[in-house]
C-alpha cells in the first residue's frame, strides 16, 4: 500500500530506507507540497513598449567640459576593441569634438601615436548582453593616480 503511494521516480532516494523512514518522509514532502505560501502584495510595473525592459535612459545632469591637456579615456566601439577604454591627452577642443593623442596606440602610417577627432558627447552604443549601464558616455575624465604610499609594519 505504501509503495503505492509512494512515487520513486520522484523521490529515488527512499527506496533503500527502511518502511517507517518512507512513511514520515512521504508525510514531510505532502506539507511541504500542501503548505500554504505568505500572500506578498502584487507589484504592478509598467515596461517601456521599446527598449529593453525595465531599463530607463539616463542623460547626464551636466555637460562635461574639457580642455586642451586634459587627460581623459575613450571607450573603443569598434567590434574587436569594443568595450575597451583607451587613455588620451586632448590636443584641440571644438564645439563638438575632441582631438585626442592616445598614449598606447602607434599610428599606422608612422612611428607617432595615434592622434584623432573623437565626438566630445556621444553615448556609447548598447551590448548584446545588456550588461553595461545604458545611456553611459563614450569619454569619462581619466581617474587621477593614487600616490598614497602605505607601509605595514609585520
Amino acid at each position: 500500500m505504501l509503495a503505492r503511494q509512494l512515487n520513486f521516480v520522484d523521490f529515488p532516494c527512499l527506496v533503500d530506507t527502511p518502511r517507517s523512514e518512507r512513511r514520515s518522509a512521504l508525510m514531510a514532502c505532502k506539507q511541504i507540497a500542501t503548505a500554504k505560501l505568505p500572500n506578498y502584495p502584487k507589484l504592478k510595473v509598467k515596461f517601456p513598449s521599446s527598449g529593453p525592459a525595465g531599463i530607463q535612459l539616463v542623460e547626464s545632469q551636466h555637460k562635461l567640459s574639457f580642455e586642451a591637456g586634459d587627460n581623459i579615456e575613450v571607450l573603443c566601439q569598434d567590434s574587436g576593441m569594443r568595450g575597451c577604454w583607451f587613455m588620451c591627452k586632448i590636443l584641440r577642443v571644438s564645439e563638438k569634438r575632441l582631438k585626442v593623442q592616445y598614449y598606447d596606440i602607434l599610428d599606422c602610417d608612422g612611428p607617432e601615436k595615434l592622434e584623432e577627432w573623437i565626438p566630445s558627447y556621444r553615448v556609447a552604443n548598447p551590448d548584446k548582453l545588456g550588461t553595461r549601464c545604458t545611456g553611459r558616455l563614450t569619454v569619462r575624465p581619466r581617474p587621477l593616480e593614487d600616490t598614497t604610499t602605505l607601509y605595514f609594519d609585520l
